[in-house]
């Protein structure tokens, strides 16, 4: 005899397929535009420095021309501002005469040279300061110096300041003087002796310190004031003669 049944024993009904989606092929890619390149800025052209000037051997370099200045005027002494004042109200044609202020006139010149500077160089300097006593003259050709002496400092005092050359130029009379030394006491070319003037542009570079002192001999003057003292006010001395 059957059993009752069981569900279990039913037969199995098979499930309905689950629906699948289809599969679908991957779209293409879009194409990926390839990037623009920026317009490129035009960049000047650079140029090249110009090349140095090569300096002249035995002179000075020159400072750039971008940061060269004039060179400033040295300060004006009261001494000179009385010459030149001298000069002013007695004109510079007859200042500068022959017969201005007739009598011997020292004028010693002391020389301290760049440390750098050569014994050719300095023989140089020598050689051209001795011969204003033939170069130095007048439009007319009389001559302006009387003399020239110099020599080599010697002294052991101690107390020469490093000044190692000295010049004793000897003139005829103030007037004379006033036409060899030129600048800065008499400025107008018409009035000083080019010789000295050159001479003075020559040496400049090789010189580190000048030191200027005349006088008149006594027994060719008549008497006059001392010379203004420095740092006083201006003070014109007294011409006599």
């Amino acid at each position: 005899m059957a059993g009752p049944a069981r569900a279990d024993d039913a037969p199995a009904t098979p499930a309905p397929d689950a629906a699948v989606a289809p599969v679908q092929a991957p779209l293409p890619a879009a194409p990926v535009p390839a990037p623009t390149a920026a317009p490129a800025t035009p960049v000047a052209p650079v140029q090249a420095p110009p090349p140095a000037v090569p300096a002249t051997a035995g002179a000075p370099a020159s400072a750039p021309a971008s940061t060269a200045q004039a060179p400033a005027e040295p300060p004006v002494s009261d001494a000179t501002r009385a010459e030149r004042l001298m000069a002013s109200q007695t004109g510079l044609l007859r200042f500068t005469a022959p017969g201005f202020h007739r009598g011997l006139v020292r004028h010693i010149v002391l020389f301290r040279f760049l440390p750098t500077i050569t014994d050719a160089q300095r023989a140089e300097v020598v050689s051209r300061f001795m011969a204003l006593a033939r170069t130095s003259r007048r439009e007319d050709g009389s001559p302006v110096v009387v003399s020239i002496e110099t020599g080599a400092q010697i002294s052991g005092e101690g107390v020469d300041e490093g000044l190692q050359q000295a010049f004793v130029v000897t003139f005829r009379s103030e007037g004379d003087r006033n036409y060899y030394v030129g600048r800065p006491v008499v400025t107008d070319p018409a009035y000083f002796d080019p010789a000295h003037e050159a001479f003075k542009k020559f040496a400049a570079p090789y010189i580190v310190t000048t030191v200027v002192f005349d006088y008149a001999v006594a027994s060719a003057h008549p008497p006059r004031k001392a010379p203004v003292r420095t740092g006083q006010a201006a003070q014109i001395p007294q011409q006599q003669g």
